[in-house]
């Protein structure tokens, strides 16, 4: 069944303009929305990797620079320790320093983890284990993604734990670890790490939800106000065409059948010289003409 067309020239117009202004009102609000989300994801994710590679920077830190040098000290006779676990453990310097970071981050959560950790505490659990078995079993270094951890979901970004020769001190047999760590940690068993192969990573972790739900509330906001904004335009579009062409139309309309009618004393009104306004010219010249002949006639 064919829908009638609208007669009037207000609706005519009128109708497209507004089904044309809410489409385009959706269409742009809902953009901006998923790209307010989208946004707010990448911007999460490069503040993990800003995190990861400071993170990757300190432990690297503390192997080249750090270790060797207090070695040195030590070796000279400087101190009774034969280890520093501040200044010669990666991961603890680290976590150190993560921990003050944390604090002007409360949402950034960092993990250390290992396969035969020296630290029972440092044990992956199964979501950890997953990530350091796929970096093993295959080229990748590096892993993220978003994940459900804790009951809840997380951006994870993962950086690899690969041994050299120097971490095996710690991370080798019991009765050539540091005495200060086995006092420390008393490890019952030789943990006997491998050079070159991945032992653990770097985890670190960002809410995923807390993140995703301040950017759907700013892009539903945003969406909102782009949607208003085009139907604001979309009424604006319409008053003004109906105040410049729709309604003078509609007196020329009724100034026509007046004339019609024999009623051709009065001016047809001139408000303006644009093509509204000549037309209402063309049809005071024909009132004027009509009103000449009926003159005559009489």
């Amino acid at each position: 069944m064919r829908l009638p067309l609208p007669k009037s020239i207000r609706w005519k117009v009128g109708l497209p303009v507004i089904l044309l202004g809410t489409v385009l009102g959706f269409a742009i609000g809902f953009y901006s929305y998923q790209n307010t989300i989208e946004t707010a994801k990448e911007t999460a994710k490069e503040k993990i990797k800003t995190a990861m590679t400071f993170t990757k920077a300190s432990r690297e830190y503390v192997r080249s620079t750090l270790r060797p040098k207090i070695d040195e000290l030590l070796a000279s006779g400087c101190s009774k320790e034969d280890f520093i676990l501040e200044g010669q453990s990666s991961s603890f310097f680290t976590a150190s320093i993560f921990k003050k970071v944390s604090e002007e981050l409360p949402n950034f959560s960092l993990r250390q983890v290992a396969f035969n950790p020296l630290n029972p505490k440092d044990e992956p659990n199964e979501l950890e284990a997953g990530v350091i078995n796929f970096m093993r079993n295959s080229t990748h270094r590096e892993y993220s993604d978003i994940v459900n951890y804790r009951g809840e979901r997380y951006f994870v970004y993962a950086s690899a734990v690969v041994p050299d020769s120097s971490c095996l001190r710690c991370h080798g047999q019991v009765q050539n670890m540091p005495k200060v760590i086995q006092a420390l940690y008393k490890p019952q068993r030789d943990l006997n790490w491998e050079v070159g192969k991945v032992q653990g990573a770097v985890m670190v972790f960002v809410p995923f939800e807390s993140t995703v739900l301040k950017a759907q509330l700013t892009g539903l906001y945003r969406g909102l106000s782009i949607f208003g904004i085009f139907l604001l335009l979309t009424l604006f579009i319409l008053i003004s065409l109906d105040r410049l062409v729709f309604k003078p139309i509609e007196r020329l309309e009724r100034k026509a059948e007046e004339i019609a009618k024999g009623n051709v004393d009065e001016p047809v009104d001139i408000t303006s010289d644009d093509e509204i306004g000549k037309l209402a010219e063309a049809f005071e010249r024909m009132r004027v003409s009509i009103k000449k002949v009926m003159d005559l006639l009489k």
